[in-house]
């Protein structure tokens, strides 16, 4: 046990004396300089099609009455199993326990908008919140407030976390969960308080429920704590109950979540990806090499890991023979979650290509948290000279840091990005389609826009959506009850030049125009 976790509460530090002020100045204002530009910000850029049926997901909430067990977007047609090519019939999906969208929507009903600062402001929050738990996990273990502070700006800094912790993807949010429940677990481990072990794997519970990747983290802690219970290290029974909860609860959505599928389709993806052969395996490491390496960390982050990781290990070495707790150590929990991690990206390989957010859902955290022990193993901070010049180093390199993330969260979004230009031509959607006396209820088919639930999510109208032209989608398209296209006009444009003699056009009639869109009935055989 830490002398910290002995000490009488009404002699200890105030709290602005041990750096929390400070740090939480620190977390605050690189959360908001970087997030601040995105928070009025519409589905886009990377990954904008997961992004649209993330926010479809906290609308479907407050039009379902905030029914958590029905999950909806704004899609009748959907990805799986039939590749949009089959009315569902209902706008319901499988979808990972929606917990974060669940609250967005009753916060979008209690603010009376759908508004996009809604939920990036959300996701931003809760994000601030796991950084600050990152911050107290990181502190306790290397006692030092300027250590835990450079663990918190490489997180905050990362290209990929800056550019996602303020997004609709529910990969940060889970990634909160996790860190608040590893903090819970490190308190256990300090003090051998059950009360801390529940806390810790119900977050990380729920973490699972929101994105299934986490349970890496709650098998390597259910993994560590059974070998330390091997060890006599700590008991057993008063730690069963919160882990069946944890695997009933997760269970349980399992099984609600392939009732789900099989009755209404979905959208999100739920099968595994590994790779197909050695060519899959040469080329997905080649693209994740060349498009995503300096997006997960900078050169300077992986230079700072790399240097301090390295003096960690010299330290370890130099001081093998000193260690007097006998504890089993944090470095075999790491250990068992990186074995966690390295499965887990075999199994969805292939997602690694295209998906730079699975990075966050498995190595993001573990590398995280090996950089934090290998800071606990250098030598203490001492002296006002040394802490002096170390706080100064670490300005130069916060700054440094912030600056490049800066600069790579504002090259990932560009005015010539499909998913934005389709955002700006379906602005004011919404209100053009009620003065075109097209009711809330009809349905529509969004053709050739992107992303799927995008355009919906303007209109503020269901309907069908094909985002690509397809001859069995399209075929299949064709007998499905919409009552009107919606058609941006650049793309029906390039259409007519890219399929011009195609059947589909000929049976559209344009009804309105907008400048930017077009709305269609479409005559069917019986009806020319």
């Amino acid at each position: 046990m830490k002398s910290s976790d002995t000490k009488n509460p009404s002699i200890r530090k105030p709290a602005y004396n041990n750096g929390y002020l400070l740090a939480a100045i620190v977390v605050l204002l690189l959360s908001l300089a970087l997030g601040r530009k995105q928070i009025n910000q519409l589905p886009a850029f990377i990954h904008a099609w997961a992004q649209a049926d993330r926010y479809a997901l906290a609308i479907g909430f407050t039009d379902n009455g905030h029914d958590l067990f029905h999950p909806q977007t704004m899609i009748y047609n959907k990805q799986f199993p039939h590749t949009w090519m089959v009315d569902e019939g209902s706008t319901v999906t499988a979808v990972d326990f929606p917990l974060h969208e669940y609250v967005i929507g009753w916060l979008m009903s209690l603010f009376g908008t759908t508004a996009p600062w809604v939920f990036r402001g959300f996701t931003l929050l809760i994000s601030l919140v796991g950084v600050w738990f990152l911050f107290l996990l990181a502190r306790r273990l290397t006692d030092s407030v300027l250590k835990a502070l450079l663990a918190v700006m490489i997180t905050l800094t990362s290209p990929l976390y800056a550019y996602y912790f303020a997004n609709y993807l529910p990969s940060a949010p889970a990634l909160a969960l996790s860190m608040a429940g590893l903090w819970a677990y490190i308190r256990h481990y300090q003090t051998d308080k059950t009360g801390y072990w529940h806390l810790a794997i119900g977050l990380v519970a729920l973490a699972t429920l929101v994105r299934t990747s986490q349970a890496i983290l709650l098998v390597a802690l259910c993994a560590f704590e059974a070998l330390r219970v091997f060890r006599h290290e700590t008991k057993l029974w008063s730690k069963l109950p919160s882990v069946v909860a944890a695997v009933a609860a997760i269970a349980g959505y399992m099984m609600w979540n392939s009732h789900l599928r099989a009755e209404y389709g979905s959208l999100f993806l739920n099968y595994l990806l590994p790779p197909r052969s050695w060519e899959d395996v040469d080329c997905v490491l080649d693209e994740i090499h060349w498009h995503w390496r300096f997006d997960y960390f900078t050169r300077l982050q992986h230079w700072i890991v790399a240097v301090i990781c390295l003096a960690a290990v010299v330290m370890l070495f130099i001081n093998r023979r000193k260690k007097t707790n006998k504890q089993l150590s944090l470095g075999w929990l790491a250990g068992i979650w990186w074995l966690g991690v390295v499965c887990f990206f075999v199994a969805m390989f292939r997602q690694y290509q295209n998906h730079d957010y699975y990075f966050l859902d498995s190595f993001f955290l573990p590398v995280i948290f090996t950089f934090i022990l290998a800071l606990k193993a250098l030598p203490a901070i001492k002296g006002h000279l040394p802490i002096a010049l170390s706080a100064i180093a670490l300005i130069l390199l916060g700054g440094t840091m912030f600056n490049a993330a800066k600069h790579k969260v504002a090259h990932r979004c560009w005015e010539g990005d499909r998913a934005y230009i389709c955002s700006q031509h379906f602005m004011g959607a919404d209100q053009w389609l009620d003065e075109c006396g097209v009711s809330r209820d009809a349905k529509l088919l969004a053709f050739l826009a992107y992303p799927q639930n995008g355009p919906f999510i303007q209109m503020q109208r269901k309907g069908y959506s094909v985002m690509e032209y397809d001859d069995n989608i399209v075929n299949a398209v064709r007998e499905f009850p919409f009552d009107y296209i919606v058609m941006e006009n650049e793309v029906y444009e390039q259409f007519l030049v890219e399929h011009p003699d195609d059947e589909f056009s000929y049976m559209m009639e344009c009804i309105a125009d907008n400048g930017t869109l077009s709305l269609f009935i479409y005559h069917t055989d019986e009806n020319p």
